[in-house]
């Protein structure tokens, strides 16, 4: 089945290093190679991801095409932006082990990100403290993190609206907001599916909320659970479900 849940990683847009939108491209689009986390990571069960829809969330766009890895591009947009071998990108990636593919991810991340001379320092916490520097402290860098559901691109009002909500990105683009409000105002699915489609163009351009990968939703039964109906991580239901024993 389809992934629902993704891994996501983005910058702290207070942080005047990220300003430039080049940094974010050169870091998150074209200087992470999401094969190779899928593949030693997530041991291939998952898929490279740079939309805060997933695979399986209604009007999904893959951006693979628009940002390949590429090392070298990476380095020319840093260089334009300011930072090289001389003056290099230097921050911190915040991250917790709840979910247990997420310290591999940081450290793949890294090693990457050192080869188009970006030196990221790795630090794991524990998910509540995390949680707290995310929401009130809004002090990390980089944050690297598993995501709930995402049904479509609406879904993720709750974190892209800057006017409500946690805004983890701290982002204050008021053109995010102006298509979440055409999104809950349009009644016309077609309309539904453009905007969609235009608020993850825009959102995944500006690199205002990334992710890295899908995450798998693997789910085990033993032959005795009979009834077990799985929604690719949806939910969980159980009203049908009873023990052959």
């Amino acid at each position: 089945g389809k992934d629902t849940l993704r891994t996501q990683s983005y910058f702290n847009l207070r942080n005047p290093l990220f300003k430039d939108v080049r940094v974010r491209q050169a870091v998150l689009g074209y200087g992470i190679d999401r094969q190779t986390i899928v593949k030693t990571a997530l041991l291939g069960q998952a898929q490279p991801l740079w939309s805060f829809v997933p695979p399986g969330g209604r009007d999904h766009i893959d951006f693979g095409d628009h940002y390949p890895y590429n090392p070298d591009k990476a380095k020319a947009l840093l260089k334009e932006a300011g930072f090289d071998a001389k003056h290099p990108l230097k921050y911190t990636l915040t991250t917790f082990s709840a979910e247990p593919a997420l310290p591999t991810i940081a450290t793949i991340i890294k090693t990457q990100l050192a080869q188009i001379g970006v030196e990221v320092t790795i630090e794991i916490i524990d998910r509540p403290i995390w949680l707290r520097r995310l929401l009130q402290n809004r002090d990390m860098d980089q944050v690297l993190a598993a995501s709930s559901n995402v049904f479509d691109p609406y879904s993720r009002r709750f974190v892209l609206d800057s006017r409500k909500g946690p805004n983890p990105s701290n982002h204050r683009d008021a053109r995010v907001d102006e298509l979440l409000d055409q999104l809950a105002q349009t009644t016309d699915p077609a309309a539904y599916t453009r905007l969609g489609h235009e608020l993850q163009r825009y959102v995944i351009e500006q690199m205002i909320y990334v992710s890295a990968t899908s995450l798998p939703t693997i789910e085990a039964a033993r032959d005795h659970v009979k009834g077990y109906e799985f929604l690719h991580g949806f939910k969980k239901r159980f009203e049908r479900a009873w023990l052959e024993k």
